[in-house]
């Protein structure tokens, strides 16, 4: 027998259906990648121009 709530890890299931746990995992990377992108912005413009005196 087939279960309807295969995708949703067993603990999760009483929260979640397929159709939910799929947007909750595509809100979750897009947070990750959100957040990757912005380290990676941060660092970038750090290296191009130093926002705190870190000589001082």
């Amino acid at each position: 027998m087939r279960d309807d709530d295969d995708l949703v890890p067993p603990k999760w299931r009483s929260l979640f259906n397929n159709q939910d746990w799929l947007v909750h995992d595509i809100m979750v990377k897009s947070f990750w990648a959100f957040g990757v992108i912005a380290v990676i912005a941060h660092t970038l413009v750090w290296v191009w121009r130093p926002w705190l005196n870190a000589g001082i």
